[in-house]
């Protein structure tokens, strides 16, 4: 019988010889490897996320635009509303004062010349009363309103003019007539004024002050008309 033949490639091949099993025991001395402790010791830091449209800050910010916006819109609302309201009609005031101011300086004369009538007299008188009184409450009513009238201001239809013509009057004894007929002119366009004004005029403090004026205007043109009683 011949022995196998190593080479021989029809033999069968003989498995290989299996491995020795685990011995725990084997890997005792081995070293043990040190444990990983940087992710304690440098921990990583976040990273910081930027803020979406949709985050928080950016909601601060839309509404700060907005409430800025409705802000300007009110003030812009405001200052509307205080031109649409109606301010007195100051000028009117001014002139209502000036022409107070005219009747006042020729009442005050004619109340010093001799010879005036009784009807000129009491007329002079009541006039003078009257209008320095309604003066008073027109001057505070225009610095309520933030209006100053200086004196000079005042006196600027104070004519020169009437006053020759009433001296001249009184030198040819024409001065009652003239007085009378110089009055009811004045005393007409000064009530004039206080209607136009009034007309102008939409503050309740101011329409009832012009009223007011007004009234005393008429009254002022009934007397210089009436005969005084003796």
């Amino acid at each position: 019988m011949q022995p196998n033949n190593p080479y021989d490639p029809n033999q069968p091949v003989a498995p290989p010889p299996a491995p020795p099993p685990y011995d725990p025991t084997l890997n005792q001395n081995a070293t043990p490897q040190p444990h990983d402790y940087s992710f304690i010791l440098n921990p990583e830091k976040p990273t910081r996320k930027r803020g979406l449209p949709g985050s928080s800050s950016s909601m601060l910010v839309r509404i700060g635009i907005v409430a800025g916006g409705l802000l300007i819109l009110l003030i812009i609302f405001s200052i509307l509303k205080s031109a649409l309201a109606g301010h007195p009609n100051t000028t009117g005031f001014i002139t209502a004062a000036q022409e107070q101011q005219e009747l006042i300086h020729l009442s005050t004369n004619a109340s010093q010349q001799t010879g005036l009538s009784t009807t000129n007299l009491n007329s002079a008188l009541t006039t003078q009363l009257s209008l320095t009184s309604g003066q008073h409450d027109i001057l505070a009513y225009l610095q309520n309103n933030h209006v100053k009238v200086k004196t000079k201001l005042l006196n600027l239809q104070v004519s020169k003019t009437l006053d020759e013509q009433l001296t001249t009057a009184a030198a040819a004894s024409t001065y009652n007539q003239t007085f009378h007929d110089v009055m009811k002119s004045k005393l007409t366009a000064y009530a004039l004024t206080l209607k136009q004004t009034y007309a102008h005029t939409k503050g309740p403090k101011g329409r009832a002050l012009l009223s007011q004026q007004y009234d005393a205007a008429q009254l002022l043109l009934q007397q210089l008309d009436t005969p005084a009683t003796t």
